[in-house]
């Protein structure tokens, strides 16, 4: 015979099913929206060292976990991952007689694995920056010290084919130095695929080509570019949000150029510096990124400064001011990521073994340091959002 419940019994009853209930549907979609990031971090290492690292991020509190490390490539500088996620490419910069590689990887971003599928040479010394057409069909690749651009068809399998065109440039700039030839070091195919633009240091000049997304080729647009203060040289670009502006960081001026985009034509409109008012030591800048909203640019000083600086931009005519700067923790702050929430920012660094990250506050830009972790020569940072067991794809 079964007991009667008590009032007191009951509510306690009731209490214990409407928990489980809560945690049964609520905490599940906690879960859900519980953000996490792929994180992929290219270096300077030898081939027999591991040099590309796979982590998981946790966007709610900045802990990390080691997915996959990667050997057997040389110099990973740069990484680039296809429209899908499906495939990683990286650049083997090395300066032996037969040039550099651009390497191809398969990607799981369920396990965060990668599986080397090939490689092909890279045409031309120091390969140190790639992009992937917004097809996935293609691969560019700037080539620094041969100052030269290659095409690379990507087979069905992710694998890179033998290159369809190898554009070198000529000339030199005004700094003996550092621009005694044409140096490529950016490639930026444009949101609409239809441009190419590219950043040459060596001869103060941003190059734009049309592009064809059917056979892979590049040809000089009819405004073939566009150039900047001699012995500045240009460096990374970064396009608005609505892709109205493009910005561009100059490594040896420290300074950024704001430039109205349409139709393949650039036309500049502001030029700001990266350094502090007045200052005069050894700087170069080095990287360059915008918020995801927009509203925030962010750069990076490597030398004497080892910083971020921090601008506003004025979305109607893209201008920008600086509001502040933040030092990062190591030497040579080389690359940064912003996270797709646009709430962390994490900094690698070339000269030292660490990659700092930093806590973004959305409505004022500011940065506040919040964690560092362990990697040497971190020299390229690429995100994947996800969230967590979860993910959005699913």
């Amino acid at each position: 015979m079964l007991a009667m419940s008590t009032p007191c019994s009951f509510n306690r009853l009731f209490f214990i099913l409407f928990t489980l209930l809560l945690f049964d549907n609520v905490v599940p979609g906690l879960a859900q929206n519980h953000q996490t990031d792929l994180l992929l971090i290219g270096t300077y290492c030898p081939t027999d060292s591991q040099g590309i690292f796979v982590y998981r991020f946790d966007e709610q509190n900045g802990s990390v976990k080691l997915l996959d490390a990667v050997s057997g490539i040389e110099n990973p500088s740069f990484l680039a991952i296809s429209p899908h996620h499906r495939y990683v490419y990286a650049v083997s910069e090395t300066h032996g007689a037969s040039g550099g590689r651009v390497y191809a990887y398969r990607f799981d971003e369920h396990t965060g694995k990668l599986q080397f599928l090939n490689h092909q040479p890279s045409g031309g010394k120091d390969p140190c920056h790639l992009a992937v057409d917004h097809t996935g069909r293609w691969v560019i690749v700037a080539n620094y010290s041969s100052g030269s651009i290659e095409v690379l068809p990507v087979k069905s399998d992710g694998s890179l084919g033998a290159p369809v065109q190898l554009i070198p440039h000529q000339g030199h700039g005004v700094n003996p130095q550092r621009q005694e030839g044409p140096h490529v070091h950016f490639i930026n195919i444009t949101p609409d695929n239809r441009y190419v633009l590219v950043s040459d240091l060596g001869l103060d000049k941003v190059f734009v080509y049309d592009f064809d997304a059917q056979t892979g080729k590049l040809r000089p647009a009819s405004h073939p570019y566009v150039s900047v203060d001699p012995g500045t040289g240009p460096r990374h670009q970064a396009f608005s949000p609505d892709h109205r502006f493009l910005y561009l960081v100059q490594e040896m001026g420290w300074r950024i150029t704001v430039f109205a985009f349409h139709d393949g034509e650039l036309h500049p409109l502001q030029t700001v510096s990266t350094a502090p008012d007045g200052f005069h030591g050894e700087n170069t800048a080095a990287d360059i990124h915008l918020s995801p909203d927009g509203k925030f640019l962010y750069a990076s000083n490597r030398g004497q400064l080892n910083d971020i600086v921090i601008f506003t931009v004025n979305k109607k005519n893209g201008l920008l001011q600086k509001i502040g700067r933040v030092e990062t923790g190591g030497k040579t702050p080389r690359n940064f990521v912003i996270s797709a929430d646009g709430s962390w920012l994490l900094v690698g660094h070339q000269n030292s073994n660490e990659v700092t990250e930093f806590k973004r506050n959305t409505d004022n830009g500011m940065l506040i340091q919040a964690g560092v972790f362990y990697r040497p020569r971190a020299v390229c940072l690429k995100m994947i959002e996800e969230f967590g067991s979860h993910r959005m794809s699913e």
